[in-house]
């Protein structure tokens, strides 16, 4: 009998955590603060044009009451992507699962990923502004993922494993070039390798997708009460 223990816990470890930018207080803002429609960022480096970078401080987010979101995975996936099928349906299960809750929110009305063919390999905040007003989406929700294993416990024990994946997110505002939402969330998860375990990498991988997908759920569930806030246009 083949016995695998995967554990993704906060409790445990206590080491889960989920850290969003806090929003604006409306007394920031003070009367005639800029919110047109019109964009901001123009140019990727600003340099001394201390107008430009003042308008970007003093911006006021507004949305549409009902917006689409354009997503965007900066982070290469590995190999074990098409490994075998059990990874593939993993990360359509992630991938679901993250736009289903994005989805959920009142104020969306889409959130799909952004077409690969519209995205260069050059990437800045204006191509990528560009890219997603092509694809008239009012935001640009970019993130990245990454899994690492404490190196403790690779000393410790060759049958054991405690690793953490952490996603980091921008929610960009099109329409302003603002990054108007940053979020990083982080997942632990332990690994034991029983007896009858042939492939222990392949238990660690899907243990990380696990991870991640938890990670990316915190993530949607940030961005949707950023948009509960945001003010409308």
């Amino acid at each position: 009998m083949r016995i695998i223990y995967v554990l993704v816990v906060c409790a445990l470890m206590q080491a889960c955590s989920t850290v969003g930018s806090v929003d604006r207080p409306n007394s920031y803002y003070q009367e005639g603060t800029s919110s047109s429609e019109g964009g901001l960022v123009d140019s990727p480096i600003l340099g001394d044009d201390d107008a430009k970078i003042n308008d970007l401080l003093s911006y006021k987010v507004k949305l549409p009451e009902e917006n689409r979101i354009a997503i965007l995975k900066l982070s290469e996936d590995s190999y074990w992507r098409f490994y075998s099928n059990d990874f593939n349906q993993l990360n359509d299960s992630l991938i679901e699962s993250l736009i289903t809750t994005l989805r959920s929110s009142h104020r969306v009305y889409d959130a799909s990923f952004l077409p690969a063919m519209l995205v260069p390999e050059k990437r800045s905040v204006p191509i990528l502004r560009e890219a997603a007003a092509r694809f008239q989406a009012d935001l640009l929700l970019a993130y990245r993922s990454s899994c690492q294993s404490y190196q403790k416990y690779r000393f410790i024990s060759s049958n054991e494993n405690k690793s953490y994946c952490s996603v980091e997110a921008v929610l960009l505002d099109v329409r302003s070039g603002i990054i108007a939402k940053s979020v990083v969330s982080t997942e632990d998860f332990s690994t034991e390798k029983s007896g009858e375990d042939k492939n222990f990498r392949e238990t660690i991988k899907k243990a990380e997708l696990e991870a991640v997908a938890k990670a990316l759920g915190n993530v949607a569930n940030e961005v949707n009460l950023f948009l509960n806030n945001v003010p409308s246009m």
